[in-house]
This record gives C-alpha cells, sequence and structure tokens, in this order.
C-alpha cells in the first residue's frame, strides 16, 4: 500500500516519540492511518474534571497544555506540564466514565488522538510500550503527590528529607575500587591504601560486582588466620555484594545498610559497579539544610575556616531546587547565609582592630539588597555611621580598615570585588548619616540621568548588622523626599525602561547576532532586571519601604497600587526568570563554563519558550504603563 504524505509525517513524528518508537514499521505506519489532528487555541480547556472521560490518547505535535487539580478549598494544582512529543490522557481513559485532571493548553496547541480501542490493542500486544505508558504517565503523578507530602509535612527534619527527595548518586561520589578475582591479597590491600579506600569490589568476568573486601576482611580472614599475602582475593570476600541503583531514592541505601548491618553500599549504572555510599555519606546530609550551613558559619573562628563553610552554599542552590523551593525562596536563602558570612566578618575584624569609636550600620546594596542573588555574587555594601562630635580624622582611619578588612576577606569567601566599586572600601560609599542624607537629596532633588542610574543600587539598600536606627532615619528622610519627587520619578522611570523586551513583531526571540553569545539572549539584562526596575519605581512612587521585588509587587498588590493581574503577571513572570537563571546556571557549573545570564531560546522546549515570551509580554505591558504614568517632557531631552 502506498503511504501518503501525510501518514509518512506522522509517522517520522512518532518515530521521535517513546513508546511509539518501540513499534514495528509496518504497525507504526497503520497506527498512523488511524491517527487524528486536533487543533487547541491557547487556554482551551481539552479534558474537564468530573466531565466524560477522554475517549483518545493525546500526544502534543506543537505547543503544551498544563494538568491542574482543584482543591477543596479552590487552589488550583499544577501536577504536570507536558510539552511536544509528550502524551496526556491515559489516566482518564483508564479511569473509566469521568476524567479526573483539568487538562488546559498553555498556547495554540496541534495533538495528535489516538482511539482508545487502538491504545488498547497496542498495550495488549506489545510490553514494553505498555510498561513505558505506566511508568511515565502514573509515576509521574506518584512523584508529585510525594513531593507534596514531603514538602507540606513539618514531621521530617531537613536531613530526613534529602534521604528522600536525592538520589543515590547524589549522595554517593567516591567512584568503587574495583579488581578481579585472582588479584592476590597484597596487591588489594596495596591498592586500596593508595586510593585511600575502606573497600574494594572483586568484579566478574561479566564486570559485575562478585564480593566485597573491606578492612575487616584483611583483619579477620588474612592475619587472624595467617593467610598467605600471595592467595587471591576471592577467598576473603563476602558475598553477595549489597548494592542499589544509582537513581535510586538515598534512603534505600540507608534501608540496606541498616538491614545488612553494613557500612558500604554500591551504587550501580545499569547493573554495573559505579560509586560506593558509605554511612558518613548519609550522616553528612544533615550538614546539607540551610539551618546547618548557617549554624556552621557562626561557629567559625578564622577566615579560612569562614571560606570553606562557605563552599556549602553554592551546594544548596541544587539541593532546594530538587526540593521544588520557589526562585524566591532560593534567593532569599542565599542572601541569609551572605548576611551570616558578612556578620562573622566584622566579628572578626573588630577582634583585630577593636571597638568602632561611632555608632555604625553595614548595609548591603543592588541584588543582594533584594535578596535576589544566585550564583554570581560580587560585593555590593556601604557603611553609615553616626555624626561625629569630635576629631573626625580618627573616625574616618577606623572605617576605612574596617572596609578593607571586610573587603579582603570577603574576596577569600568567593565574593569578588564590584567592578563598578560600590563598596564600602570606596570613601564616598562611607559616609556619616548626614553626608548620606545630602547624598540621596542631590540625587532626588536634583535627578540627572547619569546619576539615577549610578543611585539605583541604593534604593534596593538593606541593613545587615551595626546601629540600625541610622538606616531608618536615612529611609525615613527618602520617604518624605519622594513623596514630592515627580520630576525624579520621571527620570528614574525613562531609565527603568531603558531595556525592552527581546521579542520581534511576530513574537521571535531577539537574540545576539554575533560575537561568544550569539544566538543567545541575557535573561538578566532583558528579564529579571526590567521587572526589579518597574516594582522598584512603582514602590518608591507608592511608599512601600520592602526591597525585595516579590515583596515590593505584594506590598503594591495590598494597596491597590496598579491592576492586581499586572501586579500578579509580573510575580510569575519574576519566579519563572528567576528559576530559568538558576537552572541555566547549573548547567554551566557542572559543565565547567563561566556563570552568566545567557541562554539559548533554541535550546528550550516548546513550553519554556512559550513561557519565555510571556514573561516578556508581561514586561512590556509594565512598561508602557510606566510611560503612560511617568512620561514627562524631558524624556525628549534624556533620549
Amino acid at each position: 500500500m502506498t503511504t501518503s504524505m501525510v501518514t509518512a509525517s506522522v509517522v517520522a513524528f512518532l518515530k521521535t516519540v517513546p513508546p511509539f518508537q518501540f513499534l514495528p514499521p509496518a504497525e507504526l505506519d497503520a497506527l498512523a492511518r488511524k491517527i487524528s489532528l486536533e487543533y487547541f487555541p491557547r487556554n482551551t480547556l481539552i479534558l474537564a474534571a468530573g466531565s466524560k472521560a477522554a475517549e483518545s490518547l493525546y500526544v502534543v505535535q506543537k505547543g503544551g497544555v498544563k494538568l491542574t487539580l482543584r482543591t477543596e478549598q479552590g487552589e488550583q494544582i499544577v501536577l504536570d506540564v507536558r510539552s511536544e512529543g509528550e502524551i496526556f490522557g491515559l489516566l482518564s481513559v483508564l479511569g473509566g466514565e469521568i476524567a479526573r485532571l483539568d487538562v488546559t493548553s498553555v498556547e495554540d496547541t496541534l495533538c495528535y488522538t489516538i482511539p482508545w480501542p487502538q491504545v488498547k490493542l497496542l498495550i495488549s500486544e506489545h510490553p514494553e510500550f505498555a510498561a513505558y505508558l505506566l511508568r511515565t504517565s502514573v509515576t509521574r503523578y506518584m512523584d508529585h503527590a510525594l513531593s507534596e507530602i514531603r514538602t507540606r509535612t513539618r514531621l521530617l527534619g531537613e536531613g530526613e528529607r534529602l534521604l528522600y527527595s536525592l538520589a543515590v548518586r547524589d549522595v554517593a561520589r567516591t567512584p568503587a575500587l574495583l579488581c578481579p578475582g585472582a588479584t592476590t591479597v597484597q596487591a588489594a590491600a596495596q591498592r586500596m591504601k593508595s586510593a585511600d579506600a575502606g573497600c574494594i569490589f572483586v568484579v566478574a568476568d561479566d564486570g559485575k560486582a562478585a564480593g566485597i573486601v573491606t578492612d575487616s576482611d584483611f583483619a579477620g580472614k588474612v592475619i587472624a588466620q595467617g593467610m598467605p599475602l600471595d592467595a587471591p582475593v576471592s577467598r576473603i570476600m563476602s558475598t553477595p555484594v549489597i548494592s542499589v541503583e544509582s537513581s535510586e531514592p538515598a534512603f534505600q541505601a540507608l534501608l540496606s545498610m541498616l538491614a545488612h548491618d553494613i557500612h558500604h553500599v554500591l551504587a550501580t549504572d545499569a547493573g554495573l559497579p559505579a560509586r560506593v555510599v558509605t554511612h558518613n555519606d548519609l550522616l553528612l546530609l544533615q550538614g546539607k539544610s540551610p539551618l546547618n550551613v548557617a549554624r556552621n558559619i557562626e561557629q567559625q573562628q578564622t577566615l579560612d575556616d569562614l571560606a570553606n563553610a562557605q563552599r556549602a552554599t553554592v551546594e544548596l542552590i541544587p539541593l532546594l531546587m530538587r526540593e521544588g523551593a520557589k526562585g524566591s525562596h532560593i534567593t532569599r536563602v542565599v542572601a541569609e547565609i551572605n548576611d551570616r558570612i558578612m556578620v562573622k566578618i566584622l566579628e572578626l575584624a573588630h577582634q583585630e582592630l577593636g571597638s568602632a569609636p561611632v555608632s555604625y550600620c553595614w548595609v548591603t546594596l543592588g541584588s543582594e539588597g533584594r535578596r535576589e542573588q544566585t550564583f554570581k555574587t560580587d560585593q555590593d555594601n556601604a557603611l553609615i555611621f553616626a555624626d561625629v562630635t569630635g576629631p573626625r580624622a580618627p573616625v574616618q582611619q577606623y572605617f576605612e580598615r574596617l572596609a578593607s578588612f571586610a573587603q579582603d576577606a570577603l574576596s577569600r569567601c568567593g565574593y569578588p570585588s564590584c567592578p563598578g566599586g560600590f563598596m564600602a572600601s570606596n570613601p564616598r560609599w562611607r559616609q556619616s548619616v548626614t553626608e548620606w542624607s545630602a547624598e540621596f537629596n542631590h540625587w532626588i532633588s536634583e535627578p540627572v540621568q547619569r546619576g539615577v542610574q549610578n543611585a539605583l543600587i541604593f534604593f534596593d539598600m538593606r541593613p545587615v548588622t551595626g546601629d540600625f536606627s541610622l538606616f531608618d532615619k536615612l529611609c525615613q528622610q527618602n520617604h518624605e523626599l519622594l513623596t514630592t519627587a515627580g520630576f525624579f520619578k520621571s527620570v528614574l522611570a525613562h531609565v527603568s525602561i531603558n531595556h525592552k523586551p527581546p521579542l520581534g513583531f511576530f513574537r521571535t526571540f531577539v537574540v545576539e547576532h554575533s560575537g561568544e553569545h550569539k544566538n543567545q539572549l541575557d535573561l538578566k539584562l532583558f528579564g529579571t532586571w526590567p521587572i526589579v526596575n518597574a516594582a522598584r519605581l512603582f514602590a518608591l512612587d507608592a511608599g512601600v519601604e520592602q526591597t525585595n521585588t516579590i515583596d515590593r509587587l505584594n506590598a503594591l498588590e495590598a494597596r491597590e497600587y496598579e491592576d492586581r493581574a499586572l501586579l500578579n503577571d509580573l510575580r510569575e513572570a519574576f519566579e519563572f526568570l528567576t528559576v530559568l537563571r538558576l537552572e541555566r546556571q547549573l548547567e554551566q557549573m557542572a559543565s565547567g563554563q563561566p556563570i552568566s545570564n545567557y541562554i539559548s531560546p533554541a535550546n528550550l522546549s516548546n513550553l519554556h519558550k512559550s513561557l519565555l515570551k510571556e514573561a516578556f509580554q508581561t514586561i512590556a505591558r509594565a512598561q508602557s504603563v510606566i510611560e503612560r504614568r511617568f512620561k514627562t517632557a524631558v524624556w525628549a531631552q534624556l533620549g
């Protein structure tokens, strides 16, 4: 039978989609002739919970859908999203008369629909096909349910929660030491000593582990029994080898240790030896929680020890992401750890320099001031000290030494100096409260574009330690100045929208055309930064004191400052862009690339592309609001 072009295109698509790729060519061709193509515009409710069950299995050809469940309290929980090449509707057709979930298109979507009788036939005749469908469609909901239970319960400690959420491969860092069974006892012992290993696995001809030899085996079977050193190591190995697959939860390794009263478990990849999990590896999980990292930092007494303790902060981010934490929650955790480090550095500084001659407040600026730092954390700080009534020189000298100590210490702890010089070690950003008042008064009362651009970082100022009343006094003055600062807000508005969303006329991404980041775009410059700017401007105009972007948007909504829908969309866009930045930077770290904010849209899934476009469109809406509300004749001069 001649295959039509339409059927050929369906077959070509299905060959790339599991489990259809497991089917024989002839059966795949026959299936393609029974498939229909349906179009669903954006926000179409394809399946409704409680309504008639689906009569077909859906395969997303273009676009994406979300699967949601509404609670008794009216909360809508997103259980999953499906994009190009993914399946939905299986639970509906398996469930009987009614659908259990709402399925909604998140963008214009095309789906291939396969009649249920045909799917049922494939399940009965092709075990591999059936196994894949059940594994991917059913366990995805189970995984989500377990994640919800872990997230909402408070019965488990942080370390115990990680035992359930992390895979064995995330815990086992030591490669398994291997040797053939014919290796002599002496050679095996020498290899263990050289590798500083507590055990060695004896492998058979098929590459799988046949036995394990530990330190106790050498003591109890060689020394105690007088076995010759040239005997094969297979004579002293213990069997069977207790192992778990690397993809299993770390808790499974702990259960194996408890059940067999052992301290080493072999982690395997597809049954072959890969790494070894020790009892100590599982104990170290207790140090992975943010609380324990913070406590560890507070216990350090030297800069070297503090620098070592700080490294655990980077390890927290992927763990928190696996736990399902929001991007804004992760950056708050990072900011909290950074604050603890700063406080400890100043404690060490006072031990060396003595007490400060007058009270002072150490403040952070920019993204750290907003509690929005990701992996890339420069030093952005300033110092406010009380007005001096006596000789000024000793006070200036002390704080110069304090700021210099802090800058060097932060560098040793992995925080590079700010390229723009926004640090307390710069005399301009180390001033008395009266001098700071004059500085802000100048920025607000006599704004110029360049000055406002430089001043943006200081309107995200946040106190970390010291005399907070100095900071509060400065904030109160700024609040009063801003109530009548229409000209300043107009200049600030012009600066705040100078980076337009990188979307073309047909909603295509505008990317770099050449250079190091060809075909990429900057998620911070064109994504999170415009939202930060909009939230800051609205907050200063409304008299909102918070500095964190999400907090500012929440406070603005509470005051009914702006359209609720826009504020909510800005929140969601900011959360999405933050997580996207974190995921990209994790990938860069894993591959040894320099950390940046650039991402290639071509490498994103269709669903992520759609969400990214929605985020950019939300930014465009916010910038239009800013232009309507704050645009004045001065913009023509600034442009």
